[in-house]
C-alpha cells in the first residue's frame, strides 16, 4: 500500500450538539483519551497530523461539516475518526467505511492490533451513508474501538493500549517508521484530566504511583487536578 505524507485523526463528537453515549465510562472521554494519544504518537514519526475535533458547533450537521472541511482543506491522504460504541449486551470492535477499496484494505490490518488486546472482532462493516466516509476527499473509516456500556470491554480497559494499537495497525498499513513496539519501562505517555479522575484512579489505570505523578507534572497539591489537563504518566 502506498505510503501518505498527511492522516486526519477525528476525535468523535465532543462538542455541543454533538454529544456521545454514555455507559459505565462517557464515549466522549474515551474518544478523546484515545484520540489525543494516537495523535501524539502519530507526530512522533514525523507524520503530519491534522486534529478534525471542532472548537465549537451550532448543529450535529456543523459539527461533522467542520470536521470533514478540515481534512479535506489539509488534503489529509488518510481520515481516521474514533468512536465508541453503546448497545445493551453487545460487546467488541468494528471500523466502518465505505467497502471495495483502500478504505477496507487498512480496516483489515488495524481491527486484528485491537482486537488481539482481547476485544471480540465483530468485523469490517460498510456504512457509506456516514457523513464524514461519504464526504472527505480521501479514503476514511471509523472505528468503534469499543462498547463504553459493556463490562466486559469496560474491564481493564486502556485508552493508552487502544491507541497503540491502533498506532500499530496505521504504521503497518502505510509502513510508517516509527516506536511501534517500545516496551521501555520509562516510555512517556499522555492522558488527558476527565471529569471524575483521581490522581490515584489515574496511577492505578497506568501502574504508576500518586507521588510518581506528582513528581513528573510539577504538581503542587495532590487533591487538586483540573479537567482537560493534559498529564505525563510513567
Amino acid at each position: 500500500m502506498s505510503k501518505i505524507n498527511t492522516i486526519a485523526i477525528d476525535i468523535g463528537h465532543n462538542v455541543s450538539f454533538d454529544g456521545g453515549a454514555v455507559g459505565l465510562r462517557t464515549e466522549d472521554s474515551l474518544n478523546l483519551e484515545v484520540g489525543r494519544q494516537l495523535i501524539d504518537k502519530l507526530r512522533a514519526t514525523g507524520l503530519k497530523v491534522i486534529e478534525c475535533l471542532p472548537q465549537s458547533a451550532n448543529s450535529l450537521v456543523d459539527s461533522l461539516s467542520k470536521r470533514v472541511q478540515a481534512a479535506n482543506d489539509g488534503h489529509a491522504d488518510f481520515f481516521v475518526s474514533i468512536h465508541h460504541n453503546y448497545f445493551e449486551g453487545a460487546h467488541g470492535t468494528e471500523i466502518l467505511c465505505i467497502t471495495g477499496g483502500r478504505a477496507e484494505e487498512v480496516t483489515k490490518i488495524i481491527l486484528p492490533e485491537i482486537t488481539n488486546l482481547g476485544f471480540t472482532n465483530r468485523g469490517v462493516k460498510d456504512r457509506r451513508e456516514l457523513y464524514v466516509l461519504k464526504n472527505t476527499n480521501m479514503s476514511a473509516i471509523l472505528i468503534e474501538c469499543a462498547f463504553c456500556d459493556s463490562p466486559i470491554d469496560m474491564n481493564n480497559y486502556s485508552p493508552e493500549k487502544m491507541a497503540e494499537a491502533i498506532f500499530r495497525g496505521i504504521c503497518k498499513a502505510f509502513e510508517i517508521n516509527g516506536p511501534v513496539n517500545n516496551t521501555s519501562s520509562d516510555q512517556t505517555n499522555y492522558y488527558t484530566v476527565v471529569k471524575g479522575d483521581t490522581l490515584y484512579s489515574i496511577a492505578k489505570r497506568y501502574g504508576t504511583t500518586v507521588q510518581r505523578l506528582v513528581e513528573v507534572n510539577d504538581i503542587c497539591d495532590a487533591n487538586v487536578i483540573r479537567v482537560g489537563e493534559r498529564m505525563v504518566v510513567r
